[in-house]
């Protein structure tokens, strides 16, 4: 069956968030040219197949080609089902080029400022440094408490990879490592256990996960991968990550590169002024600092509501007149003119909604003497990374070069967002 679907070119993929370069070795060869005879067509399907039901074999049939280049069509670093529409579309279309990963942008390779430029924020984001960063993808939005509840879901159905016990979520087979809450556990939480299966809290569907700890967000890095067929990052046992594989937490520089959306020397994650309001993020307003020029003070006016915790769906920032019937806020008005706070890498809730953590161990004194390449954080700390602010901070804590932490195993109104590396 699958080499009569190649055979009459049937296209049964498309394009998912668009295409970017992730290498080429010249016209020798490109994505699809199974067989390494610079061209792209059905001579190539049996050792397509042949690639991917024994690899070893392809490697010793064809030892002038790489595997990761011709065989790997959709660039998530393994050779298995998840290439085969991509090989099709190879076969009808011709493609050289790798489809950026579902629901994520590509944040090109290339040097950074990291830092607080303006000299405003707190000491451990001295020194200004120049950081050299390899190309990345990112999470468009943080992860939604549906996303959280399917994987959650997808885990349980595994077996030995979780359990729940009064209402938290942990670790199979002990309650040292915590991965999130339930509401049973906390009122705080979205997510709902019913001995059975992991839901959500309605209309939360779309809101930022909260009240998970950093091994809840690598364990879903994890899961996520394993899904998408991909090689495991995290080894669950240290807490250690292979940066070459998998889904990830994005690194602190990592971080903060993207949220400044490749326009250097600004306050916050937009470029076209230097200042904070709701119309464009959730945080706590305040005239205390001569940057929030927000005129609603205090918590949000649309979702600075109860119930808590105050979140705001992803993506609703966009510069649009929005409507209460759309998003359901709990708040009064029944329509609300919201300012662009998409950067420009197309990142949503860079500043605000909830902290999201990082790889990275925390060190008050890191950026002294941080590589200037590609950086992951100190050896071992006490605390990992926070970054970006959230609903109930000051817009001090929204500015893209303040960091955070908290210890690994800490919940509370904390978040995140997935990387990977391109192959």
């Amino acid at each position: 069956m699958l080499m009569r679907n190649m055979m009459v070119g049937l296209v049964v993929v498309a394009a998912v968030g668009g295409w970017v370069n992730c290498g080429a070795y010249g016209d020798a060869q490109q994505r699809g040219d199974a067989n390494c005879d610079t061209l792209v067509n059905g001579f190539d399907i049996d050792a397509f197949i042949l690639g991917l039901d024994n690899l070893p074999a392809w490697q010793a049939a064809y030892p002038d080609c790489d595997w990761e280049w011709v065989l790997d069509c959709n660039c998530d670093g393994a050779v298995n089902g998840f290439d085969i529409d991509w090989f099709i579309e190879c076969l009808d279309a011709g493609c050289q080029e790798c489809p950026a990963p579902d629901g994520m942008v590509f944040v090109p390779g290339g040097e950074f400022e990291m830092g607080d430029s303006f000299g405003e924020g707190y000491s451990d984001e001295l020194p200004v440094h120049d950081v050299y960063l390899d190309a990345y993808y990112i999470d468009t939005y943080e992860v939604t408490n549906q996303q959280y509840a399917d994987a959650l879901n997808w885990a349980w159905d595994q077996g030995g990879l979780i359990h729940v016990s009064s209402g938290v979520v942990y670790q199979y087979g002990g309650t040292a490592y915590g991965y999130c809450d339930t509401t049973a556990s906390s009122s705080y939480s979205r997510i709902v256990w019913d001995g059975n299966t992991f839901t959500v809290t309605p209309d939360k569907e779309d809101h930022p996960m909260v009240r998970v700890s950093w091994y809840g967000s690598v364990a879903y890095c994890n899961w996520r991968s394993a899904m998408e067929g991909k090689p495991l990052c995290y080894d669950l046992s240290t807490w250690t990550c292979n940066f070459g594989s998998g889904y990830r937490l994005p690194t602190e520089a990592e971080w903060e590169k993207a949220a400044r959306g490749n326009t250097p020397g600004h306050r916050f994650p937009w470029s076209d002024q230097d200042t904070i309001q709701h119309a464009r993020c959730n945080y706590y307003s305040s005239s205390s600092y001569s940057y929030d020029t927000s005129p609603t003070r205090g918590y949000h006016p649309l979702w600075g509501v109860s119930p808590y915790p105050y979140t705001s769906p992803v993506g609703f920032f966009t510069g649009a007149l929005q409507y209460k019937a759309d998003w359901g806020w709990p708040g009064s008005p029944t329509s609300y003119q919201t300012a662009n706070g998409v950067n420009g890498y197309g990142l949503y809730d860079m500043a605000g909604n909830v902290w999201e953590w990082c790889h990275d161990w925390y060190s008050s004194s890191y950026y002294s003497g941080s590589p200037g390449s590609n950086p992951t954080g100190p050896g071992s700390g006490t605390y990992r990374v926070l970054r970006g602010g959230s609903w109930n901070n000051y817009a001090t804590y929204c500015r893209v070069a303040t960091r955070s932490y908290n210890p690994p195993g800490g919940r509370y109104s904390l978040g995140f967002r997935c990387a990977v590396g391109t192959p």
